[in-house]
């Protein structure tokens, strides 16, 4: 068994022996949708070159920002027992997911200025770059398309002790193992409008990063009337990410024709930092309908280097895959159900 299924079974483990000798038990359970607004690393295949050898790399180009609003699905479900590891407020056990992706489309369509700079590529395997060339050819105007797919979601089991105040206010302490997922995938297509013979290129890549760790945080909920309340909520997480690579670039027409496979991989350390505000109005004494936002940001998120900045082909540098951010802000709406 590995490290991380072993940890959230002792978990669990602790947690069940610890309040084996409750002889009651009230569960709860919740599901929320609304929309994430993702700002995730840009997407910097393409750059601006010098148009002789040895053809530096003098501004990589962003054709796709990582922007944009995904729909977001999320549910948990937990248990509160009467007793407390503390000997004072209850005690709850609570698993918890959620999931948002996107798929978006970006067309950018360059055009040789002349003599001095060209906009181009390079071949994965950095022997060989492309790009435009002086207006009067065939090759002086460039195409390219860029289909980008996130998908962003992760679990919770999380120990919470909850402190009231006051029949007005109650504070919560909790903790406990956490899983996170970020895929990006990419399918990039160059082609040159003039050219009768179309030729062309594609770039089909993917990024895989699995976060494993853990998360501690604090929340309070007050009472605004008999019907309202408001609950704030913070977290802090800490992972170990493993991020994968897989990418294939073909240009068939080139000489030599590609078809250039690559697969990468990086181990770095995240960190995320998370804030909740929800207003909340009781229905009756079993149901809750909530306003929900979440804002979360996450430290390090796959991207790829293409290149640095004086790169030159083929002696420039090699593929690797380097660090970016990861933002996302959710609004949406959650139905709890108490038995």
């Amino acid at each position: 068994m590995s490290r991380t299924p072993s940890f959230v079974f002792a978990f669990v483990c602790l947690v069940a022996t610890t309040l084996s000798h409750r002889a009651h038990a009230q569960w709860y359970a919740d599901v929320d949708s609304g929309a994430m607004f993702i700002n995730a690393p840009d997407f910097r295949f393409f750059a601006r070159r010098g148009e002789t050898s040895p053809y530096e790399r003098i501004e990589s180009i962003t054709t796709d920002d990582g922007e944009d609003f995904a729909a977001f699905v999320g549910g948990k479900a937990g248990w509160i027992f009467d007793g407390s590891l503390l000997g004072t407020g209850n005690m709850r056990l609570e698993f918890s997911g959620f999931y948002a992706g996107f798929d978006d489309d970006t067309a950018v369509t360059f055009s040789d200025p002349g003599p001095g700079v060209r906009y181009g590529f390079v071949a994965l395997d950095n022997t060989s770059g492309f790009g435009t060339v002086d207006p009067a050819s065939d090759y002086s105007v460039m195409h390219t398309t860029t289909s980008r797919e996130i998908d962003f979601g992760g679990y919770d089991l999380l120990l919470h002790q909850d402190f009231r105040l006051d029949e007005n206010h109650m504070w919560t302490l909790y903790g406990g193992p956490s899983l996170q997922h970020l895929y990006q995938g990419f399918m990039t297509t160059i082609s040159y409008p003039m050219d009768a013979s179309h030729s062309g290129a594609t770039l089909n890549e993917s990024l895989d990063t699995d976060y494993v760790g853990g998360k501690v945080g604090i929340s309070g909920r007050r009472k605004l009337n008999s019907r309202w309340s408001l609950f704030l909520d913070g977290n802090t997480g800490i992972y170990h990410a493993r991020t994968r690579y897989d990418g294939r670039f073909v240009h068939a027409r080139s000489t030599p024709p590609h078809d250039d496979r690559i697969g990468l991989t990086r181990h770095d350390n995240a960190v995320s930092t998370q804030a909740r505000l929800e207003l909340t109005r009781q229905m009756n004494d079993s149901v809750f309908v909530s306003l929900t936002s979440n804002v979360q940001h996450l430290d390090y998120a796959g991207q790829m280097d293409y290149g640095t900045r004086v790169d030159t082909v083929p002696d420039g540098s090699t593929l690797s895959i380097d660090s970016d951010e990861l933002l996302s802000t959710t609004l949406g709406l959650r139905l709890t159900i108490f038995r």
